[in-house]
């Protein structure tokens, strides 16, 4: 029994340790600056990936409606079209008969079709058929067949006149519709580019408080040792020493609680570029800054002429435009021009039943080259008379929808005006944060020292010692949050502007 465990067991561990293996080779391991994690997010993100099957889609739109510009054909076929039904026919001055028929036919038709830029269309057609009849005569008792074939071959052409052209407001549409999917593209990947900047300086701040966090342990635990030594040498009273015991257990749990953070801003982080949860990844970055100079009204006029929700507002507004036009089009008087020439030729229809196909398409060649070929020409006049205001209503909704989109337009310029401004403004303010914070953490470091020393000597106690502790930490991350609060503003700045104010160069594509 236990040799029949053992080899039960053993496999088992054996494809354990195989999948943690696995795992483990499949787990990469990251270190990344901002702009490797901004270039695999603009690879493998989701949103990415969703935006690009929308550029794909109205690229295609855009192709196929200068296809509708190109020569095209078709073809139509029936292989065979069968049918066989009893059929009451009329008899002059007597009671209907029935008689059965039947036919079997074999048909094809080709089109080859040239568009008009005047939204006419010019069209070759070419038909022909194999045709199989038969009547079952009931009152003679005799069955009749016959074979036939059709062939023809005609040149067609319809205008519209007096009416708006489709074709070629249908292209400006596909066209209008495609710039305004390829400049929201180019939107949510600037959107993209600030999230994941945001994302990464998040995991860049939960990393460096995580790492003031395991300093801060590292230093209690030295303070508690040193209290312990002096309790038990009779140099400070318990009290202290219970305090410094005290700071070591709260500075341990702030380790923890900076640790689970680090961790959920990781995972976050991973998804939002797109890589899997699995991988390791960390991040860095120079913890350094320059100042940065930005003239309000540059950046006013960069962003009005930059900004892609300017453009998406003109091209609804081109978009509402065609939409009036369509719209009115309804009531407008409508010409139809058209014209056709075609030849046509059926087989002899005396020819033997058994005749075979060549012969009697033979017999349908000579039959067009003799038969008199079929013309015509006509003009069509369609003049709208009343519709009770159906159409006048459909044009002030649609003009309304056009009112609309300008009062957006104007709208939109004003609220760009006021978020540069605002922006700009923030720049500056965190700017001169960071500035009194990065002093402010260099004078508590300097703090701190002379006390830990004059700890050290027993010029003071552990309370003086714990509150300057506690105004390093603070310090420490005030300085670490307006670094982070002015790199997202930077970042906040090239979205709003399109602009990169730090290199001095257009972020529009």
């Amino acid at each position: 029994m236990m040799s029949f465990k053992i080899k039960i067991v053993v496999p088992v561990l054996f494809f354990l340790v195989l999948f943690v293996l696995n795992i483990n080779l499949q787990a990469k391991e990251y270190v990344l600056t901002l702009d490797e994690s901004i270039q695999i997010a603009l690879e493998k993100s989701y949103d990415m990936k969703s935006l690009r099957l929308t550029l794909t889609g109205a690229e295609q739109g855009l192709v196929a409606a200068k296809g509708r510009f190109k020569t095209n054909a078709d073809v139509s076929l029936q292989l065979p079209n069968w049918a066989e039904s009893v059929t009451s026919i009329p008899v002059q001055d007597a009671l209907p008969v029935f008689n059965t028929t039947g036919e079997i036919q074999y048909y094809g038709q080709l089109n080859i079709n040239q568009p008009l830029p005047t939204d006419g269309y010019i069209r070759l057609r070419s038909t022909t058929y194999h045709r199989d009849v038969s009547t079952f005569r009931a009152d003679l008792n005799d069955d009749l067949k016959r074979k036939d074939v059709y062939t023809s071959l005609s040149l067609q052409f319809n205008q519209p006149l007096f009416t708006i052209n489709n074709l070629k407001l249908g292209l400006q549409q596909a066209d209008l519709n495609y710039e305004l999917a390829s400049r929201r593209f180019n939107q949510r990947e600037l959107q993209l580019i600030y999230s994941v900047t945001a994302g990464f300086f998040d995991l860049y701040r939960t990393i460096r408080q995580h790492q003031i966090s395991l300093d801060n342990v590292e230093q209690q635990r030295e303070l508690y040792d040193i209290a312990s030594k002096k309790f038990n040498a009779g140099l400070i009273p318990e009290t202290e020493a219970l305090e410094m015991e005290v700071d070591l257990a709260d500075s341990q749990n702030m380790l923890v609680q900076a640790e689970s953070d680090m961790e959920t801003s990781r995972d976050s982080f991973k998804q939002l570029i797109g890589l899997n949860l699995d991988d390791n990844i960390s991040v860095h970055t120079a913890f350094e800054y320059n100042t940065l100079t930005v003239n309000l009204n540059d950046a006013i006029a960069k962003a009005l002429q930059n900004r892609i929700e300017i453009r998406e507002n003109e091209i609804q507004l081109e978009l509402a435009k065609i939409n009036v036009k369509q719209v009115d089009a309804r009531s407008e008087i409508r010409g139809d021009l058209w014209a056709s020439y075609e030849l046509v030729g059926v087989s002899d229809p005396n020819l033997p039943y058994g005749s075979n196909p060549q012969s009697l398409w033979n017999s349908s060649l000579e039959d067009m080259n003799r038969r008199p070929n079929n013309r015509s020409v006509g003009f069509t006049l369609s003049v709208p008379l009343f519709d009770w205001g159906v159409n006048r209503a459909e044009v002030q909704a649609a003009q309304a929808t056009l009112n609309s989109r300008e009062i957006d337009l104007n709208e939109e310029k004003k609220t760009i005006v006021r978020e540069v401004r605002a922006v700009v403004r923030g720049l500056k303010e965190t700017e001169d944060r960071l500035s009194v914070l990065e002093k402010r953490e260099k004078i508590a470091q300097r703090n701190f020292d002379i006390t830990l020393e004059r700890f050290n000597n027993g010029d003071i106690t552990s309370v003086v010692l714990a509150n300057n502790r506690d105004r390093l930490i603070s310090a420490k991350t005030a300085y670490l949050n307006a670094y982070i609060e002015y790199r997202l503003t930077i970042a906040d700045l090239k979205r709003k502007t399109l602009w990169d104010f730090e290199k001095d160069r257009s972020l529009v594509k």
